[in-house]
């Protein structure tokens, strides 16, 4: 495959490689080096490759207007309901993550300072009082030592004793984080990696009680600065590959960040929040149930002369990683045509894609998107690249899962940014 310049510097000029333009123009004023991506309510709890809070504010102002309706079908942990909901625009999200869900559904209601730190004293007092049964799952003893499962044990039935819906939760959020620190894993990790050496007995009231009045001072100061709008936010957990639950042409925008296509060795999603779901006591569905989770056979007929191209690149070198490639792809294909259907004549998608690399080559995931929502009626505008030095994103990976081959990671992120033109059956 020819090697294709990265971007133009603010040009105007295009490459064409399948017969339509993929305008990159290098955006440095969407960098945001000097301000972090965990940022006010985006702090509340760790989560993978999160957007940037300020890029989406930004996509949001000049794609939108108050009142209209975004959707963001691959929503994580909440940053684009969080900017609709200071933004003044109405929001649906769905994500397969039910850990994502609940961290969102936090971030996105404000709770009195006072309320919360009364919750929080009365968590305390009643933690001291239980003795629960031990909580129990499979590898439990592998990543905490009995003083640590006894502890959180008997914070779990605490928090569940909190009556107020929205305040359990805002609880439920800080014991997930609270897992995380008091665990055996590398807390800086995205995959479940043991430590080598030994912390000692956690303290696990005390972490709990940090992470809480932390998340406090973040949720009471954002909301304190930006007044929360009277919108409609909608969070559902649901696999959009299958269908969304949304009206044809009832979408002024979608603003979104799909999953990168392999959660073993770049994102790993399911890794990631597997011991909070089992401590939480919710389904874990991320691994198997992610765009590319199963490899296909490469048949013809997806809308990209430029991945079956890639496909055959990467099958030379490894045909099992090039059916696994093009898994993800077919998904995300799939995906697309749903997100398609939602968005109004004139509607604008924002699609957000890093290009991961595979047997040593990168995968041009912005320009095969291009191609594939301009399939379904769009017309690709340009693609903005910003560098992702603010994103919680691991510089390198092992691709091979063998120890000591390591390959660079994602240093870009893509902007795709596409305007719906008409719709497939209009087409000549």
């Amino acid at each position: 495959m020819a090697n294709l310049p990265l971007f133009d510097l603010g040009t105007d000029k295009t490459i064409h490689v399948t017969g339509i333009p993929y305008k990159r123009i290098r955006a440095q004023c969407l960098d945001f080096k000097d301000v972090p991506a965990s940022s006010g309510i985006y702090g509340i709890h760790p989560y993978p490759a999160m957007f940037h809070f300020l890029v989406v504010r930004e996509l949001i102002e000049k794609y939108s207007f108050e009142g209209d309706l975004v959707l963001d079908p691959f929503m994580g942990s909440g940053v684009v309901a969080g900017e609709c909901l200071v933004g003044g625009r109405n929001f649906v999200g769905y994500d397969i993550n039910p850990l994502a869900i609940l961290v969102a559904q936090v971030r996105t209601t404000p709770i009195e300072h006072e309320t919360l730190v009364k919750a929080l004293t009365e968590i305390c007092e009643v933690f001291r009082l239980e003795k629960p049964e031990e909580v129990r799952f499979h590898n439990i003893d592998y990543w905490f030592d009995e003083s640590t499962v006894q502890q959180l044990s008997r914070l779990r039935k605490a928090i569940e004793r909190v009556k107020d819906g929205c305040v359990q939760r805002f609880f439920k959020v800080a014991f997930s984080e609270t897992v995380r620190r008091v665990s055996r894993t590398d807390y800086n990790e995205f995959k479940l990696l043991r430590r080598k050496e030994s912390r000692g007995v956690s303290d696990v009231l005390k972490v709990f009680q940090d992470v809480s009045y932390k998340n406090i001072r973040l949720i009471t100061g954002f909301y304190r600065q930006h007044e929360p709008k009277m919108v409609k936010l909608h969070f559902e957990e649901r696999n959009i590959a299958h269908d969304l639950a949304l009206e044809d042409g009832s979408v002024d925008l979608v603003v979104t960040s799909p999953p990168y296509g392999d959660s073993r060795t770049t994102v790993a999603y399911g890794q990631f929040s597997r011991l909070s779901l089992r401590w939480l006591g919710l389904e874990e569905r991320v691994d198997r149930e992610s765009l590319g989770a199963k490899p296909k056979d490469i048949t013809q007929g997806l809308p990209s002369a430029l991945l079956y191209q890639v496909i055959e690149d990467i099958s030379s070198k490894d045909k099992k990683r090039a059916r696994e490639v093009f898994g993800f792809y077919g998904d995300l294909y799939r995906a697309i045509c749903f997100i398609a259907k939602k968005v109004k004549k004139n509607g604008t998608v924002c699609f957000v894609v890093g290009n991961r690399r595979v047997k040593g080559l990168e995968l041009p995931t912005d320009k095969i998107c291009a191609d594939f929502f301009k399939d379904q009626g769009f017309e690709h505008e340009k693609t903005l690249v910003r560098a992702l030095s603010s994103k919680r994103m691991p510089l390198e990976n092992a691709p091979s899962n063998v120890k000591g081959e390591k390959d660079a990671t994602m240093h870009n992120e893509y902007i795709v940014l596409l305007e719906k033109v008409t719709t497939p059956s209009q087409e000549t």
